[in-house]
């Protein structure tokens, strides 16, 4: 019976700074709140320090670009930072008993390996995977295959759970259709987005750097929830089950397939 299903465990942020610090290698995550863990690369003859952290589910929380700014302050703070070189956000999944699902995709369907809600633990659990894939191929006993099984039935604490996550997707389907823009079009500044309303009907709008308006319908296409605005990463997030759309409604993540339809002052 497959009851514990996969859900989205929410946007994680980094960032890549050169530093004057002669970092000593290695790999490191603190014990407190908010999480932070640091490794570096080779970049360019040099070390660029990664820094991660400040996640959140995806299309909830605040600005999206004040979890930028928290790390690069926790970067300045712990390093003598040079130069900010890059930044990016992952979206991660995670399984509602937190426990990735490694095997095989159904009790019936013995064909198909699945691997996947890692948790931000993905450099773990992928040779973890590898590992008992090869058993499961070979037909050898492994230890960890009914911990793993993604067919798994797991009544505490996945049906409270359940029930939470799907309380929260129906109070923003709600209260995203209910809440009113209160910005217009001639409002956004360039390279600005949010939600708006023209001609009576709910739109995101965004203005490229050149003053360039997109606008697309505001509904994912997935279930029909509200999206809401990314600064950090300029797209639109669905916080219900989030999917990821670009400024011209473009998919930039599923689970939605279909993009934002995009919309014409015209058209309204």
């Amino acid at each position: 019976m497959q009851f514990n299903v996969i859900n989205v465990f929410g946007l994680t942020y980094v960032v890549g700074a050169l530093v004057e610090d002669d970092f000593p290698g290695g790999m490191y995550i603190n014990a407190e709140k908010p999480t932070r863990s640091i490794r570096y690369t080779p970049y360019q003859n040099e070390k660029l320090i990664i820094i991660s952290g400040d996640h959140h589910k995806t299309g909830q929380g605040e600005s999206t670009d004040k979890h930028y700014q928290n790390l690069q302050t926790y970067a300045e703070n712990t390093f003598k930072v040079k130069e900010f070189v890059y930044r990016w956000s992952a979206q991660d999944y995670s399984t509602l008993d937190k426990v990735p699902f490694i095997g095989y995709l159904t009790d019936s369907n013995r064909n198909i390996l699945v691997a996947t809600g890692f948790r931000k633990w993905g450099m773990t659990h992928s040779h973890v995977a590898a590992l008992l894939f090869r058993d499961l191929i070979l037909d050898k006993e492994n230890p960890y295959e009914t911990l793993y099984v993604p067919s798994r039935f797991v009544t505490d604490p996945s049906v409270k759970r359940v029930i939470q996550t799907n309380v929260d997707v129906a109070k923003h389907l709600v209260k995203g259709k209910l809440k009113k823009p209160t910005k217009k079009v001639d409002d956004l500044k360039n390279e600005e987005g949010a939600i708006v309303q023209v001609d009576g009907k709910r739109c995101g709008a965004y203005k490229d750097k050149n003053g360039k308006l997109f606008l697309v319908d505001s509904t994912c296409t997935h279930m029909g929830c509200e999206v809401k605005w990314n600064s950090g990463e300029k797209t639109w997030d669905c916080p219900c089950h989030g999917s990821r759309f670009a400024i011209n409604g473009d998919v930039v993540e599923g689970p939605a397939e279909r993009p934002l339809k995009q919309v014409q002052k015209g058209d309204l």
